[in-house]
């Protein structure tokens, strides 16, 4: 049985959740994968699914405010919690594009403010 888009973003984000990454892995294209986010960036799955084993350990829980669909593309609106040195609440939009059953592309966009001040970047540097 084949998911309709929605359905495949949804598995992906409770396995996200629940820290399944064979599962996330799975509903990954094996081709053509594309994530961008204010943090980080990866033209693999596997680059992506390595580095979202090291980084899903701040995040607490999720709530997921809202969702549209346009045709192949789904969009959410989220609340995730997460902790770092204090609990904290990040708002979030995820825009995910299924493309022959498997995700092929997803941008986060949030405030990255907290991240920066964690992992300051090295442009300062000589």
């Amino acid at each position: 049985m084949t998911l309709d888009p929605p359905s495949i973003v949804d598995a992906y984000l409770a396995a996200q959740l629940a820290r399944d990454y064979e599962t996330m892995r799975g509903l990954l294209a094996d081709t053509g994968f594309c994530y961008r986010s204010p943090i980080a960036s990866f033209d693999r799955a596997d680059d992506f699914i390595q580095y979202a084993t090291l980084s899903s350990g701040i995040i607490l829980d999720r709530e997921i405010r809202k969702v549209f669909v346009d045709g192949n593309d789904i969009c959410h609106f989220m609340t995730y919690r997460i902790q770092i040195s204090e609990k904290l609440a990040v708002e979030a939009a995820q825009w995910s594009r299924v493309h022959e059953g498997r995700i092929q592309r997803i941008e986060a966009i949030f405030d990255a403010s907290v991240y920066r001040e964690l992992f300051p970047s090295d442009e300062s540097a000589p």
